[in-house]
């Protein structure tokens, strides 16, 4: 017996993603707790950036054509603790795409270097060659990178989708790009 009639998702997968979920976020959170006070002192940022990409999709899998492409409207941070909503899109070589919010927390490890965990949903456009078996799906990265003195950014960022269990189907994949950011 299924609790939600969309694709006969149990109580037991939602809770498991959930508990998951929580698991992650408590870790992460103890990190970044015993890291050195300097880091995550953010220099002043300006406000929306405009964040443009171009990577592979699906790095664990054979497929002929993982081009990425991707834009990304960055936010003014929120005061509180300074996390920064976005929205994005990405479209690959195998037609998929992906439309997503998310939000995201700037560590920097000194003036220039920084570090960006993220975590969003979205919904994916699957195609017959590229399948994440749910439309909706979560993703979760890291971006790296190098904050110049006009506020741009290059970075490199690493990210995992998946529908965390949401369907039988749940083959999950990874996202390798590379990534300009503007200030608007």
């Amino acid at each position: 017996m299924s609790c939600f009639r969309c694709k006969g998702v149990s109580c037991v997968r939602v809770c498991r993603f959930m508990r998951n979920t929580i698991n992650s976020v408590v870790f992460v959170c103890a990190v970044i707790g015993t890291l050195p006070v300097s880091v995550g002192a953010s220099p002043p940022e300006p406000g929306r950036m405009l964040n443009l990409s171009v990577g592979q999709l699906g790095i664990d899998r054979r497929l002929n054509n993982r081009g990425l492409y991707g834009a990304e409207l960055r936010l003014q941070p929120i005061d509180w603790y300074q996390l920064v909503p976005s929205i994005g899109l990405a479209a690959s070589e195998t037609d998929a795409g992906f439309v997503y919010v998310d939000v995201k927390k700037d560590f920097f490890l000194s003036p220039h270097w920084y570090v960006t965990p993220a975590f969003g949903v979205g919904i994916f456009n699957e195609t017959r060659e590229f399948r994440l078996g749910h439309s909706l799906e979560f993703r979760s990265g890291m971006e790296a990178g190098y904050r110049f003195d006009n506020h741009y950014r290059l970075g490199l960022a690493v990210f995992h989708l998946s529908n965390g269990g949401l369907s039988e189907e749940n083959p999950g994949t990874e996202i390798v790009v590379l990534s300009l950011s503007i200030p608007l």
